[in-house]
């Protein structure tokens, strides 16, 4: 099956501004066929996959346990020990239980493994597990079949000691899953790492502070989880990520050594997908906070369904929020995404990969090349709709290129291009084509979205800019006031609609 990218077909353009559905009719420099982008191909194909993942949903109903069936342990603050914590697991009956811990520090040099059935209570601020020494604290893993119904709630982790990889918490093939109020410090890499069939967790007032790479990821097949005031702060990458990489052949998806190795040179670059690749899918983020990120706040590689909602998206030192790599019917609504993309954090090995090295810095030491509060790259029909997306150092909203089918509607978009320097200028909304950093990305000119009825204030370079060759574009009612050039900066010679801005 062919990579992301363009087909071509023999039938000439239409430049009408309508959104057709299944083909991609634009118009680039070069003379103009007609093409079919494999992402609408990776579309349909989900859409018929959801059918059977629905009839998996219903076949996994199971009845709630009463409170007269839930078999009860309590551990004592004097016998806090792993032998007791490991014992009082096993000891509970086939259809799981409760272990109930104290007030108190424990720790431990094996990871926790946990099996379906079974819920971990300690006391909300005083309860905490200390993994020393290994790389994963708790784990989550069906195997035949897959866990479910386990629950953690009211404790705090940490990891201490040397391991070469670390999640607090990895959770694979399971399913209906709840973590409510659970703090992770320091992982050496990832707070809650789900990967590869966890279907329904919820996560109920979580945060991760000070991860080695990533607060919480989401590793292909994670479908239906939401995050509820949820929190990832001072993570060495993003607060959240979200990714279908495909493995090759050989390497063992629990493996993650390995796939850091793999996807050292292309992880914050591109990711070329397939039509079949496994998605996160149908997962929700709401009333989150991600702030202080040495990348993005939220970082998307293929995923369908994603909504953002409610979200405070702050201060990360790349993008605030992206929507990549064939990404699909997302939505971003409801946020304050401020102050992100100043590029200052990044080290030169990170501003080569991102192609931006060469560009000069700043006298602060941060790059020249800033960042925007949201950006698109390879995306379609994305929704962003009553955010607040203010004082980023780059632009507001950035379609970099192969953007299809977004619309942007009802945001105030304010005071961004805090980062203009003597290279760069930046935008309220850029709707662009930038040159494709790899040969599986596709490079068309972004088309046939739709900016309507923001408020775009502040001293933008402009308020929209469109790139030359964008196509089938809406830019209208929009209120633009005080751009530094003009409310809409329009380069391009036909194709797009204008209407009512400034």
């Amino acid at each position: 099956m062919e990579k992301m990218g363009l087909r071509s077909k023999s039938e000439q353009p239409d430049s009408t501004p309508d959104f057709p559905p299944n083909t991609l009719k634009l118009e680039p420099a070069a003379p103009s066929p007609q093409f079919e982008w494999a992402l609408f191909e990776r579309m349909r194909f989900a859409a018929q996959i959801e059918t059977q993942w629905q009839q998996e949903r219903r076949n996994s109903y199971f009845m709630p346990q009463t409170a007269s069936e839930v078999a009860m342990r309590i551990i004592p603050p004097s016998d806090f020990t792993t032998n007791r914590l490991v014992t009082e697991i096993k000891t509970l009956p086939e259809n799981g239980g409760e272990v109930h811990l104290p007030t108190g520090r424990l720790e431990l040099t094996e990871t926790l493994k946990l099996r379906s059935g079974v819920r971990l209570v300690g006391v909300l601020g005083h309860t905490e597990l200390v993994f020393k020494n290994v790389d994963y604290g708790l784990i989550i893993q069906g195997d035949s079949a897959a866990v479910s119904r386990v629950r953690v709630e009211n404790v705090k982790i940490r990891h201490e000691g040397s391991h070469q990889f670390g999640a607090a918490i990895l959770a694979t093939k399971a399913t209906d899953l709840l973590f409510s109020n659970v703090e992770i410090f320091s992982p050496r890499a990832v707070g809650f790492l789900f990967s590869d069939g966890v279907h329904r967790a919820q996560l109920e007032r979580c945060a991760v502070y000070d991860a080695g790479l990533v607060g919480f990821m989401m590793v292909r097949d994670v479908r239906n989880t939401v995050l509820h005031a949820c929190i990832a702060e001072r993570c060495q990458q993003s607060g959240v990520f979200l990714t279908d990489l495909k493995l090759p052949p050989n390497m063992e998806p629990l493996d993650f050594i390995a796939q850091i190795h793999h996807t050292a040179e292309i992880i914050g670059n591109f990711g070329p997908f397939l039509p079949d690749d496994p998605s996160p899918y149908r997962n929700t983020i709401i009333d989150c906070s991600f702030r202080r990120n040495r990348k993005m706040g939220i970082t998307t590689d293929g995923v369908g369904y994603l909504r953002v909602v409610n979200c405070t998206i702050a201060e990360n030192d790349c993008e605030g929020i992206t929507i990549d790599n064939g990404s699909w019917n997302c939505q971003i609504q409801n946020c304050h995404i401020y102050n992100n993309g100043w590029r200052g954090l990044q080290q030169d090995v990170e501003l080569n990969q991102d192609f931006v090295e060469k560009m000069g810095l700043m006298k602060d030491g941060s790059s020249k090349a800033k960042l925007p509060g949201i950006s698109l790259d390879n995306a379609a029909y994305t929704r962003i709709e009553n955010n607040c997306i203010e004082g980023n150092w780059g632009d507001g909203v950035k379609f970099v290129r192969s953007v299809y089918g977004c619309t942007i509607a009802r945001n105030i978009i304010a005071n961004n291009n805090q980062g203009v320097n003597d290279e760069f200028h930046f935008f309220g909304v850029l709707i662009g084509v930038a040159q494709r950093q790899h040969p599986d990305q596709s490079d068309f000119p972004s088309c046939y979205n739709r900016i309507v009825e923001n408020d775009i204030l502040g001293a933008h370079h402009a308020g929209v800019h469109l790139l030359p060759n964008t196509i089938g574009n809406h830019v209208q009612n929009n209120r633009i006031i005080d751009p530094v050039f003009a409310a809409v900066e329009d380069h391009t010679t036909t194709g797009n609609v204008i209407q009512n801005n400034g």
